[in-house]
């Protein structure tokens, strides 16, 4: 027996069957027929005010749990709005899975009202695109378009469909309807082959011996660990304990270790610690997980980690050797391969030696006595200490608060911070944050933003008190682009070509048209007005206004080594 369905039916069964309870979206022309079926589900639909918004939405359920976000967006120009927020999930690795309306096919290449070449635009920055031209695909093409997002590194996989294709029926086996049809591991084709490279073939027990010889002979051994290892923090931070191998982390990977575990020099790279960067010059053996080895957590690739062997352990197959060429690596998740490596055989074998090098553990220890002086760190801590003790989310958008935010907060745990990493993508925080929230409806959720971030997005403070969501919004404002200001004054001759505000809006009111709560704090006020605020149920934005001349530092130029970082304004 079969069931005839048609194919924006076919569809919304398949998203129920996997949990989908929210999608964000806008909607048009070429998406109705798929908007109607989402009317008859139990699917909570999110009306982002625009597509970029929807896009971000969809990331931030999707990065704060562990199903995909699931976006629907009209042909033409809102695929176009919504491309920023989809490269962003790209680059960090977010499961997202986009349903976008075409022409219908007989209109497909003849320029017709709101017709984009959806395929080749957006096929740079998914793992896979699919041009649905026969409506039988569908049940195949959702199982795989699925299973993709999540295979290997994760990231998105948009579906586009003509008009005319989501009204076609096709007939489903009556009992394979639901979730049996929709596990089906047929695949339309072989993406992957287990023989494209070198990886495949060496097993975890031969890679981990060898791992034990590399760290034996080290006297200055170095954790390098990213965002890709965050899941598995809680084994990262035993391992540390056991091996006594000092730690440093990417901006993505900020939370895996406790910001006062003594073996953590915290974040590498631009606007890493002076601990991290010193110790990525001397160590001798750099064990890398979960990273892309990226030019702002590197520096010069050139100079970086000149003394030092490197270990390279990632699911990705084309990050391995990419930036850094490896003496030892294996594509793996790190959860395969962290359970071999605490093993007491392989334990024992190095720290029976006693990889504790005094020497380059005292030297660690004068690094880390180097002050941090500056304004920005009472701040951030004053805010942490406002913010709820429970369990919380922090997101940024991306400038100088971001990179505030994360040198200075205490953050529990990877899973509790969610920022832009490899785009840096402004307009990022608030509509994540929203996504955030309505996956995680009992938990504060805390957005900093600054002035020029904050207005890439601002329409969807719209979407933030329809939804009456336990958001706070935290606005650092300088009246500038704050980062590309800060480079002005280092290496242009303090010529601010486009990076001041010369009208400013009065965010007061733009709440109060917005229906959110507003208060203007002052930095040398007492906290326990944040408190109170932060303690009100929905919405809230907290306007702080600093200095224009407050810098992020420490600062390592661009194609300079991590050792050649800035401490103050000195020209370089």
């Amino acid at each position: 027996m079969s069931k005839e369905i048609t194919v924006s039916q076919c569809i919304i069964q398949f998203l129920e069957s996997k949990g989908i309870q929210c999608i964000a979206g806008v909607p048009g022309g070429t998406i109705l027929p798929l908007y109607e079926c989402l009317a008859a589900s139990k699917i909570k639909h999110i009306l982002a005010r625009h597509e970029q918004g929807a896009g971000f939405i969809a990331q931030g359920i999707a990065r704060s749990t562990e199903n995909i976000g699931v976006v629907f967006v009209s042909s033409g120009p809102g695929v176009a709005n919504l491309i920023t927020a989809i490269a962003d999930a790209e680059r960090d690795s977010i499961p997202i899975l986009i349903f976008s309306g075409q022409v219908p096919l007989s209109l497909k290449g003849t320029h017709a009202f709101q017709e984009l070449d959806t395929e080749s635009i957006v096929s740079t920055i998914v793992k896979k695109v699919y041009s649905i031209e026969d409506p039988n695909q569908i049940p195949l093409v959702l199982n795989e378009a699925y299973s993709l997002a999540f295979e290997g590194k994760k990231g998105p996989v948009w579906i586009d469909l003509p008009k005319d294709i989501q009204t076609k029926p096709i007939s489903i086996p009556e009992l394979s309807i639901g979730n049996r049809v929709f596990n089906n591991s047929q695949r339309l084709e072989n993406l992957w082959n287990p023989n494209q490279n070198n990886f495949h073939t060496q097993t975890i027990e031969n890679f981990c011996i060898e791992f034990a010889d590399y760290l034996a002979n080290a006297e200055f051994p170095l954790l390098y660990v990213g965002g890709g290892a965050k899941k598995e923090y809680k084994q990262l931070r035993e391992f540390v304990k056991r091996y006594e191998i000092p730690a440093v982390t990417t901006l993505m990977g900020l939370g895996i270790f406790e910001k006062n575990d003594p073996m953590n020099l915290g974040m590498m790279g631009m606007h890493g610690t002076i601990a991290a960067n010193e110790a990525l010059g001397v160590c001798d053996l750099l064990i890398a997980i979960g990273v892309r080895f990226d030019d702002r957590a590197i520096g010069n690739k050139d100079t970086f980690c000149p003394k030092a062997k490197i270990i390279h352990i990632d699911i990705a197959a084309n990050e391995i050797g990419k930036i850094k060429q490896p003496n030892l690596s294996i594509q793996k998740d790190i959860a395969e391969v962290l359970p071999y490596l605490l093993e007491e055989r392989f334990v024992d074998k190095t720290v029976k030696k006693d990889l504790k090098n005094e020497g380059s553990f005292a030297q660690i220890e004068r690094w880390k006595q180097i002050p941090e002086i500056h304004p920005a760190k009472d701040l951030i801590l004053s805010l942490a200490s406002s913010i709820s003790k429970q369990d919380h989310y922090i997101l940024t958008d991306v400038g100088q608060h971001q990179m505030w935010v994360a040198q200075y907060y205490p953050f529990s745990n990877p899973s509790q911070w969610i920022t832009s990493g490899g785009q840096g993508t402004m307009g990022f925080g608030l509509p994540t944050s929203i996504g955030v929230s309505l996956a995680n409806p009992k938990t504060p959720v805390y957005c900093f933003t600054g002035d020029g971030s904050i207005m890439m997005n601002l329409q969807e403070l719209a979407s933030l008190r329809e939804q009456n969501l336990n958001v706070k919004i935290i606005l650092m404002n300088n009246m500038h682009l704050g980062l590309v200001k800060q480079q002005q004054d280092l290496f242009y001759g303090n010529v601010y070509s486009g990076s001041q505000f010369h009208f400013h809006p009065n965010f007061s009111v733009l709440c109060e048209a917005f229906g959110i709560p507003y208060t203007l704090w002052e930095y040398e006020q007492n906290t326990e007005i944040l408190e109170t605020f932060f303690q009100s149920e929905g919405p809230a934005f907290v306007e702080i206004q600093i200095p224009s001349n407050w810098g992020v530092y420490p600062f390592v130029p661009g194609g300079k080594s991590n050792q050649e970082y800035i401490l103050d304004l000195v020209k370089v």
